[in-house]
């Protein structure tokens, strides 16, 4: 297992290039669509294609990384009333769960729906691309989830849900920490004497 924490990092910093490069594609394909469309008059027929199977990615690659960080869509009012040894049940439950979705639905169907587009040589309208390369991002997906399952399953008290407020906060607290260390002071009263003059 613990080989499989030295491969988070990587696997982590390999999906965060692919949504960042994915991102940019979406991007630049939505400006060349307004650009030729109502600059030049006459629609790129490709960019709508490609914006779609960028976004099918994205949005596949992107539920597998937020899997890893536990920021994924959850419902959260019970495991918030959990503590320790509970929690870690709960996690690990809802880890195994997920897993078993993953596995047999996203990597086990979705690889039969790769194989049977490759097989039937199925090509998309525009761009002429085997759709078997498009779907291929299901069962990738499947098997980053299930990795990331795996790692929660085998030690969920490693993995800890972002609270955008603590860690908001805590950025707070670390630039006034810098600003302290400059020898720089924030005096809470003049920002308050400034709304009241304005």
């Amino acid at each position: 297992m613990n080989t499989l924490f030295r491969l988070k990092r990587p696997v982590d910093r390999l999906l965060e290039t692919a949504l960042v490069l994915l991102f940019f594609t979406l991007f630049v394909c939505v400006i060349i669509q307004v650009f030729t469309r109502y600059v030049l008059n006459d629609p790129a027929i490709f960019t709508e294609e490609a914006s779609r199977f960028a976004i099918i990615w994205l949005s596949l690659l992107g539920t597998a990384y937020a899997c890893g960080r536990l920021e994924h869509m959850a419902y959260t009012m019970f495991p918030e009333k959990l503590k320790d040894g509970q929690l870690l049940a709960h996690m690990r439950s809802v880890a195994v769960i997920v897993l078993l979705f993953a596995l047999s639905v996203m990597v086990y169907g979705g690889g039969k729906l790769v194989l049977r587009a490759l097989q039937f040589e199925q090509l998309s309208a525009t761009l002429a691309l085997p759709m078997g390369y498009v779907y291929l991002c299901i069962p990738l997906s499947g098997l980053l989830i299930a990795f990331y399952q795996l790692l929660i399953i085998s030690k969920p008290a490693q993995f800890r849900a972002a609270d955008e407020v603590e860690v908001a906060l805590e950025h707070i607290a670390e630039e006034e920490r810098k600003l302290a260390a400059e020898g720089i002071l924030l005096d809470p009263g003049a920002n308050s004497g400034k709304e009241k003059q304005s």
